[in-house]
């Protein structure tokens, strides 16, 4: 039998348009969620990670089992992120691009020494920083050439957030590890980037402002308000907002576009 040769042109085309493995995670809910569903709007196979597997289950039947693979993912467990990443690859193959949504948020207040207060600090360093180091390492050890790494930050990579220090220091290191990473795998044509979100309307954008409501001794209306009243744009982002420009930067109009920390802050951070 004959071998037919597809001419170098050719061949680009034709894996270019082969469906895209998508790995997002932290789908089930907020950010992470609006990403995976806009990203289902296009012939992306999906892979949808979160430690509560019943809720990226549902969305995984929303969006079509077929071409929508919920797994179980605990960044804090090395385990958990070995299992989901090769059950991934088994499924759909070699992953195209990581989403890495997942994040959790605490007030770590420098007064507060409690053996309580260390563990949480840890905790949020865990999750937001060291599983999603862990995560993006072993996804884009097997990841082909032109690749994408989209990590989902805060415009605390920006300023310093008053009592949240394991936060804000958890997404300053974001920023870092997102301009390591995109000068190390340039020789491989994958683009690594961030989106620093502002105020966006979340389930836990609104447990922090209730949190900081209770601590200055205002309504969480007053508190709104004056959170909206320093941005140009006096609004919260929505979460589709930041799916979509996560599709923007997954697809071709991110071409050109790596080692960045981008902020969709509503003018909340103008550099």
């Amino acid at each position: 039998m004959q071998t037919v040769r597809l001419p170098q042109s050719e061949l680009e085309k034709a894996l270019s348009s082969r469906p895209k493995h998508i790995f997002v995670a932290g789908a089930s809910r907020g950010m992470g969620e609006a990403i995976a569903r806009a990203l289902g709007d296009e012939p992306h196979n999906l892979t949808l990670g979160a430690r509560s597997y019943n809720k990226v289950l549902g969305i995984s039947m929303d969006l079509g089992t077929a071409r929508a693979l919920p797994v179980r993912l605990d960044l804090t467990d090395q385990r958990s992120i070995d299992e989901a990443v090769v059950s991934a690859e088994s499924r759909f193959g070699p992953i195209d691009a990581l989403v890495v949504a997942s994040g959790v948020n605490a007030e770590t207040p420098l007064e507060d020494l409690s053996s309580d207060a260390r563990a949480r600090f840890r905790h949020i360093l865990e999750v937001n920083l060291f599983g999603t180091y862990f995560l993006a390492q072993l996804v884009t050890a097997h990841m082909p050439n032109g690749g994408r790494v989209l990590f989902i930050g805060s415009v605390l990579a920006r300023f310093g957030g008053t009592r949240s220090s394991a936060y804000t220091a958890s997404k300053h290191a974001i920023l870092g590890l997102t301009r390591s990473m995109a000068s190390e795998l340039a020789p491989r044509g994958i683009r690594v980037n961030v989106l620093n979100p502002g105020w966006v309307d979340t389930q836990m954008a609104h447990d922090v402002l209730s949190r900081m409501a209770q601590s200055s001794g205002q309504t969480l209306q007053q508190t709104t308000a004056a959170m909206m009243a320093s941005q140009p744009i006096r609004r919260m982002i929505k979460p589709t907002e930041v799916g979509a420009y996560a599709k923007f930067l997954l697809g071709p109009g991110g071409d050109a576009i790596t080692g960045q920390g981008i902020d969709l802050s509503c003018g909340a951070v103008m550099i």
